[in-house]
């Protein structure tokens, strides 16, 4: 962990979890700002924080075999557990004895401070990889860098977050505040922040979140990318490509749907952006598709901006749909169209979106939420958004 960042770290915990230096050195600052400035600087020039400092870049080393250690331990998306419980291993190694594993698989280790839990900051990183089960996690070098699936996102966090406990620990370092360090489940993906959502409904009263995650290390993020994702599913009645010519493709639906939103134009500011990740679907080179599928990501820094887009690309799917049953002479029923739509950046509000819709003798589609797919990422993090 780079000592710029660890120092913004660390002093963010004393600062919000209300070390006695902080306590001091705000006491004595009228205004709010600078009496975080005030208290920031009174904080990095205590010996013990600055032995503390010191340390961490002096753990670089062990950080880094730790992290190739967490890297060639596989942790797909619902499938973290093996990694759980190595985290949770050497949280208790490093001192959080009552350190534990929740319901929904996150890794959680309390330190006390001595205000009787009050605030609460948690600083996490997430357990959680991209990449599929079976992927290879070796770790290999090659011209001096150092390569595997997943390990700057977030092996690196999590080994970043075991230094941190390891040096504030060995350098008694005194909080008011409780500070819970987190190993997170499903972040990526699918995974619909669940991790996050748990540790935030189990525990009402966390007062300040980190998240070390992602390679931009020279910087830190406090505002949220809202994102809407989709799977829409295409339907249609299948059939021979030969005998029975004619019938309408969820292929060519779903083809038209691509073609239709690859058109579209989305602002620059607020960035807004899209696209289609992944696409399956047919049985055989000489059938008629009876069932297609596409993944859809959608982005922007801007509630109003997500919404618009989000409203003209359903649009513009249920359009290919309707061309495509034209194309063949079909009829095209549409059914209900339902929505509960969550805000992009800093609405906390949970739900999901369901749209869906039905053929009567041609294609239909069905843009469904897999596992909660339409998610709202609401977090903060030194990194980029994921």
């Amino acid at each position: 962990m780079r000592i710029g960042l660890a120092s913004s770290i660390v002093a963010a915990v004393l600062v919000i979890a209300g070390g006695p230096l902080a306590t001091s050195a705000c006491a004595q600052t009228p205004s709010s700002a600078s009496a975080v400035e005030t208290t920031f600087q009174a904080i990095l020039a205590n010996p013990k924080v600055i032995k503390t400092l010191e340390d961490i870049k002096a753990d670089d080393d062990t950080a880094l075999a730790e992290q190739k250690r967490i890297t060639e331990i596989p942790a797909p998306p619902y499938k973290e557990t093996v990694r759980a419980e190595y985290y949770l291993k050497r949280f208790q190694e490093l001192g959080l004895k009552d350190a534990s594993i929740d319901t929904e698989g996150n890794v959680i280790g309390l330190r006390k401070g001595s205000g009787g839990g009050r605030p609460k900051l948690v600083v996490s990183a997430h357990l959680d990889t991209v990449f599929p089960e079976g992927t290879d996690v070796s770790v290999k070098e090659k011209d001096g860098v150092i390569l595997a699936p997943g390990i700057g996102d977030d092996s690196r966090g999590l080994a970043a977050l075991l230094s941190l406990i390891k040096s504030i620990n060995a350098n008694e370092i005194a909080t008011v505040g409780d500070v819970m360090f987190v190993g997170t489940v499903g972040e990526e993906e699918l995974g619909n922040l669940r991790g996050v959502k748990a540790l935030f409904r189990d525990h009402a009263d966390i007062d300040g979140f980190i998240s070390i995650d992602g390679l931009g290390i020279t910087r830190v993020v406090n505002q949220a990318t809202g994102s809407h994702r989709y799977e829409m599913i295409f339907k249609g009645p299948g059939g021979h490509s030969f005998q029975e010519f004619g019938l309408p493709s969820a292929i060519h639906a779903m083809g038209r749907a691509i073609a239709k939103i690859s058109d579209l134009q989305t602002p620059s500011e607020p960035k807004t952006t899209f696209t289609v990740g992944t696409v399956s679907g047919g049985t055989s080179v000489n059938a008629i598709a009876g069932d297609a599928r596409m993944a859809v990501d959608m982005r922007s820094n801007s509630t109003e901006e997500l919404l618009k887009l989000e409203a003209r690309l359903l649009d513009l799917v249920k359009e290919a749909v309707v061309e495509e049953n034209a194309r063949w002479n079909f009829r095209q029923d549409h059914g209900r169209d339902q929505a509960d739509r969550r805000p992009a950046c800093r609405d906390r509000r949970d739900g999901f979106t369901d749209c869906s819709g039905h053929a009567a003798g041609g294609v239909g589609y069905h843009p469904w939420p897999a596992r909660d797919l339409c998610r709202l990422e609401h977090r903060f993090q030194s990194g980029d958004v994921a």
